[in-house]
């Protein structure tokens, strides 16, 4: 058994326009704070909550779009739906079905022979003003006996008590309040697991027996007889009725009702006397225990499987990261993993931790965001490449890596390192400190940035990137320029306009044809000065920035020589190219082709002082750690020295983020 969708329509957070959200065994819901991970949570609550309280809709339940007059609204209407599969049914193995599917759930549906049965079930609330401020709500639950998209109309059956209380949730806020909310959650979990006992028919006369002992002991106490007499010439001063005329002072419960309702779980050995229960514990080691608990719950609900039929449980936790440090995160997730893989329970998480987010599998993962047109949430789900893609891996490994993307106001994407170190700094020269204002740098560009692209667009998020030109590489120059431009087609941006160009006084945009032969564009001057004028400075505009003429590093090296060469004292030992013409001309030509990954290479389109720093790029990026160069060169900069010589393409990324961020 698992809800494998839920529907809501003007439900808190969520608009007039149904949003459908597509759960797993271990859902992990991510946003910004009040986009909707909370109200969805609490959708699930309505309808399967253990307490009564939870499954009563209020005012504030209803969507009211941001653009009407609350006092105006006369009624409003909600709906939350649910579709819950049954794949046991279908299973080989009918004994798995038996033990797992309530034997009165007659409402099954199915698509077509063969397929999945599954049942919906949706809650309908219709709030309408009133003579007070809360108005008067009605709330009907019902099973929906059709399959989806076919006629309703005397379709709807009432869903009875029993049925519900088959699948229950149990929810742990963000708020951990430790006395009401996670002790007493303990106990119903406990009450639960012990109600599944068959006890014996007579346990109350037993316990009743037993506890006489107990109660005789403490009536024979010198002082006890004397209390017990205060009391009762007290309350006879007070109250004469027949009925409750008598009182007594008993030592412990006296029925198996009242002792399941207050049982407890104690700690030993402990470093304090006398009993160590839970409240006394830790925030931490509250949580963990907690879910331990209901670990312990879904097991035992496995293992015995008494006269009602097996429950199904839904664990909704709110911030798991909470209270925890962070070499316990891991033991956490592979907790909830554990209890999601269970046939008779599903997980769902909300969080804002990193830590908690790269050890979700991706196709786990939806991102929630708030839309500014209307106010309501948008739930989205990430779309990986094909696993038949061999992008697929990368991909998904890349988002594990660097889960901070979800919650970036601006993502930077870079090809590799040196961005990361690099980026950071030039930003804080230029007064915008990347963690204050949410900003995320990625290494993720090369040949796969289209699919983060795609990603980024799916999720809304602001990104720019930032690729190296890599002219006179393979690939790169005129390769790079046509993979950008073929890329950004794909994720469905104007033709006319990105390749759009003006021939012989007529405007023309560039055809496939054309375009797939745009790596064999020559690398003359005027070309050269084509790519830039034309095509680099257009993609800029797409938020595509490139390193020129190679990468990042050379771009920091050719603009701050002084401090990156200071870096190796002793230099790449290059001859003089007065007394030593021929060695010289011979490590600057093995120093191009070093460089540029080409024993063919000539550095035909580079400058002879170019050509010079290519045999120091060597020395500090190949035969070195990039990451060390950049970080000891950039301890010599000072903000003046950096922000005066900085690269321009740099210069004009900074701009962009600023436009961005509206800063």
């Amino acid at each position: 058994m698992q809800i494998s969708k839920v529907k809501i329509r003007n439900f808190r957070s969520f608009g007039e326009t149904e949003t459908t959200i597509h759960l797993s065994k271990l859902t992990t819901l991510v946003g910004a704070n009040s986009s909707g991970k909370t109200a969805l949570i609490q959708a699930l609550l309505k309808l399967f909550g253990m307490n009564p309280s939870d499954r009563t809709l209020a005012r504030g339940d209803f969507h009211v779009p941001h653009f009407f007059n609350v006092d105006e609204c006369k009624e409003l209407e909600l709906s939350i739906e649910v579709r819950i599969d049954l794949p046991e049914l279908i299973s080989h193995d009918k004994t798995i079905a038996k033990k797992s599917i309530p034997p009165f759930f007659n409402q099954l549906v199915v698509n077509s022979p063969g397929e999945v049965p599954y049942l919906r079930i949706r809650l309908s609330g219709k709030w309408i003003q009133g003579n007070t401020p809360e108005g008067e709500i009605e709330q009907h639950l019902h099973f929906i006996t059709v399959a989806e998209g076919e006629d309703e109309t005397n379709a709807l059956v009432a869903v009875s008590p029993h049925q519900r209380s088959t699948i229950q949730m149990i929810y742990v806020p963000a708020i951990r309040e430790p006395l009401t909310q996670l002790k007493n959650a303990s106990g119903t979990i406990l009450w639960r697991i012990l109600n599944k006992i068959k006890w014996p028919e007579n346990i109350d006369e037993q316990i009743k027996d037993k506890m006489k002992i107990v109660n005789d002991l403490f009536d024979g106490i010198e002082g006890v007889d004397q209390i017990k007499k205060i009391i009762q010439e007290e309350w006879e001063k007070f109250h004469r009725d027949f009925r409750y005329k008598t009182t007594n002072i008993e030592f412990n419960s006296t029925t198996l009702s009242s002792i399941l309702k207050k049982i407890e779980v104690q700690f030993t050995p402990t470093q304090e006397p006398g009993v160590y229960t839970i409240d006394k514990l830790g925030d931490g080691l509250r949580s963990l225990f907690y879910l331990s608990l209901v670990s312990s719950l879904l097991k035992v609900e496995e293992k015995i499987n008494g006269e009602s039929s097996a429950a199904f449980t839904i664990l909704a936790v709110e911030e798991p990261e909470n209270h925890i440090s962070p070499h316990l995160l891991g033991r956490v997730m592979d907790n909830l993993k554990t209890i999601s893989s269970r046939e008779n329970a599903q997980v769902l998480l909300s969080s804002h931790s990193t830590a908690i987010i790269k050890r979700i599998d991706p196709e786990d993962i939806y991102h929630l965001r708030i839309d500014s047109n209307n106010g309501s949430t948008i739930a989205r789900k990430i779309e990986l490449p094909l696993k038949a893609d061999e992008a697929y891996t990368y991909i998904k490994e890349a988002v594990k890596a660097y889960p901070e993307i979800y919650f970036a106001k601006l993502v930077i994407l870079g090809e590799g390192d040196s961005e990361e170190i690099i980026l950071p700094k030039i930003l804080e020269a230029n007064g915008v400190i990347a963690d204050d204002e949410g900003i995320s740098i990625v290494p993720l560009g090369g040949r796969h940035v289209n699919h983060m692209w795609k990603l980024l667009h799916q999720l809304n998020i602001p990104h720019i990137t930032l690729l190296d030109l890599d002219r006179e590489r393979g690939g790169g120059g005129w390769g790079r320029i046509k993979y950008v431009l073929q890329q950004l087609l794909k994720n469905g941006h104007d033709r006319n306009e990105l390749l759009g160009v003006t021939r012989n006084g007529k405007s023309h945009t560039i055809t496939d044809d054309e375009l797939e032969k745009f790596h064999e564009r020559p690398l003359t001057e005027k070309h050269i000065e084509t790519m830039q004028k034309l095509w680099i400075s257009r993609l800029e505009k797409y938020n595509v920035f490139f390193s020129a003429p190679l990468d990042i590093d050379f771009l920091m090296l050719e603009s701050f020589q002084g401090p990156y060469k200071q870096t190796v004292p002793r230099g790449p030992n290059l001859p003089d190219k007065n007394t030593n013409p021929e060695q010289y001309r011979q490590k600057l030509q093995n120093g191009v082709k070093t460089t540029l990954k080409n024993e063919n290479s000539t550095g035909e389109t580079y400058t002879e002082e170019q050509h010079e720093l290519m045999v120091w790029y060597n020395t500090l990026f190949l035969g070195r750690s990039k990451p060390s160069t950049h970080i000891e060169a950039l301890l010599a900069l000072d903000k003046e020295h950096l922000i005066r010589n900085c690269p321009k393409v740099l210069n004009d990324l900074v701009l962009r983020v600023k436009t961005i961020l509206e800063l």
